[in-house]
């Protein structure tokens, strides 16, 4: 049997073979390659982004700059519970409609609640553009927050922490998290307390949205199959009842202060033990934050076999 060459882990010889040595700090060309996009700012404040490949699919994303850091201990996991009211009823469709649209398409539709921006998005064929467009236009701008509604999704909530109690890597970021910035609601977890979400009212997600969700304060993002002028249209009709500005005071404005400690977290009855290590790294809205993600994906992920 021949032997197969495999590379370490870190190995220099890849680079080594294909760019040779380079100076310190000094980026290869192919790396130095941008994707052509687009930015459009609407007259309400909200920037519109294309970038456009050959492919038979799109992906329409909605980004609020805002997540669980402008929650409060009282108000904690409103940021979560707003982001899954959204497909739960507005003024034009139902719940029940707006799954019917999205099985319809045959789309995907996912979302993430982050500590410093939400994210909802779709995944649709390029007929369907449009269509995905005019459904987040419709759940950013018109959702009711039915008080039944939020009921039920409180108790989706409720058993959404129940479940992540198995959930090791998320027990983990969350303790790491709160041990490092166990004063400022960056430390709390993104998802609420689960005993206070229970308090959480239509009120609350109400305000919360009034405070977050402006137009200054989004990004409507569309890849793939977009043409970038019908999409600007798109979101500009779709979009236009959202208001370019807030006049709520922000809240946990000021910087968190990274706390170096240790935390061991004991349980007898676990036979494995997960541990990490964790570092002071650029935020989001930091001038070196996407070169770190660079690097973080350098370092890539490791595995013992």
């Amino acid at each position: 049997m021949a032997p197969t060459e495999a590379y370490m882990q870190f190995s220099k010889k890849p680079i080594m073979a294909n760019f040779g040595e380079l100076p310190r700090g000094e980026i290869p060309e192919p790396l130095k390659f941008n994707r052509p996009f687009q930015i459009t700012t609407l007259p309400n404040g909200i920037r519109v982004a294309t970038e456009k490949s050959n492919s038979q699919a799109a992906t329409v994303g909605v980004y609020v700059g805002s997540g669980s850091r402008e929650d409060t201990l009282e108000t904690t996991g409103s940021a979560h519970l707003l982001r899954q009211m959204l497909v739960r009823g507005t003024s034009k469709s139902s719940k029940a409609e707006f799954a019917q649209e999205i099985e319809g398409m045959g789309a995907r539709f996912e979302g993430e609640t982050g500590r410093e921006q939400t994210r909802t998005q779709m995944t649709v064929l390029k007929g369907d553009v449009d269509r995905a467009v005019s459904l987040l236009g419709d759940a950013f701008s018109n959702a009711t927050l039915a008080s039944e509604e939020i009921e039920l999704a409180k108790q989706q909530l409720t058993a959404d922490h129940e479940s992540s109690a198995s959930d090791w890597r998320r027990i983990t970021l969350e303790n790491v998290h709160f041990n490092s910035y166990r004063d400022h609601m960056l430390g709390q977890p993104t998802q609420g307390d689960r005993d206070q979400v229970q308090f959480l009212s239509a009120d609350v997600l109400n305000s919360y949205r009034a405070a977050n969700y402006f137009g200054e304060n989004i990004v409507v993002v569309g890849t793939g199959a977009v043409n970038h002028d019908q999409f600007v249209d798109s979101v500009a009709r779709e979009f236009d009842t959202i208001a370019k500005t807030s006049s709520a005071k922000p809240v946990n404005a000021d910087k968190a202060v990274y706390t170096p400690s240790l935390m061991m977290i004991r349980d007898d009855e676990m036979y494995n033990a997960n541990v990490g290590v964790f570092y002071d790294a650029p935020s989001i809205k930091h001038e070196d934050y996407y070169g770190f993600l660079l690097l973080k994906h350098m370092f890539g992920e490791y595995r013992i076999d």
